[in-house]
């Protein structure tokens, strides 16, 4: 009886399985064959081979807002010192937003956390563009 149940479970497993003259038959014969290293089906790719690393919060802001740089740069000095935890009250980040000022910016609006200073850089470069300086009246001032 029980060889009939691995003869049975042989069947059952060699009939899903996929054989050679079912791959054969799927692939289109104009195509030419592709082979893949087998360390590429078993490596997965790493965070460099994914996506080239960020560059660092000051560089970034001279990198994507060239324009708007130097300025901002001195208020995120006179706000946080660069320091992306820096908290003083309810105000937050490099650029001490507030959790209202904040949900009004696209980072905000996206759900993007204060104390993400890529976010916050982005947050400020909108505030500023559409909003003005007065958002930060004291540090635009002295800038």
């Amino acid at each position: 009886m029980s060889l009939v149940r691995v003869l049975v479970l042989a069947l059952q497993v060699a009939s899903s399985q996929p054989s050679a003259h079912d791959d054969a038959s799927a692939q289109d014969p104009s195509l030419p064959e592709r082979s893949v290293p087998a360390a590429e089906l078993t490596t997965p790719p790493t965070v460099t081979e994914v996506a080239a690393p960020l560059p660092s919060p000051r560089a970034y802001l001279y990198q994507s807002y060239p324009t708007l740089a130097r300025r901002l740069d001195c208020i995120i000095v006179g706000e946080s010192s660069w320091n992306p935890l820096a908290r003083s009250g309810p105000y937050v980040g490099l650029a001490q937003f507030d959790y209202a000022t904040w949900l009004e910016t696209p980072p905000g609006r996206a759900g993007a956390s204060r104390t993400d200073p890529y976010a916050s850089i982005d947050a400020m470069a909108w505030g500023v563009t559409h909003l003005g300086y007065q958002r930060w009246p004291v540090t635009s001032r002295r800038c």
